[in-house]
């Protein structure tokens, strides 16, 4: 089951959806397109602990979707 990760300052918040249900697959796109939209940036982890993908679009049979908060000079 496919979900995404949203960091933030409280920690993170998990959305999971079943890929055969277009309504939760339309909400899992509109998701990723306003944080995107927002600067998170959007990756998959990588294997075994390894590097991450950058995702630059929605894809819905990407397993794991975590989206990282821009960062903020000060």
């Amino acid at each position: 089951m496919p979900k995404q990760n949203v960091m933030d300052r409280s920690g993170h918040t998990p959305h999971a959806w079943d890929k055969a249900d277009t309504v939760k697959v339309a909400e899992a796109e509109a998701r990723f397109k306003d944080l995107t939209g927002r600067g998170f940036i959007a990756f998959t982890p990588g294997e075994g602990g390894g590097p991450g993908t950058l995702l630059r679009s929605f894809d819905p049979d990407v397993e794991e979707t975590t989206f990282s908060p821009p960062l903020q000079g000060g």
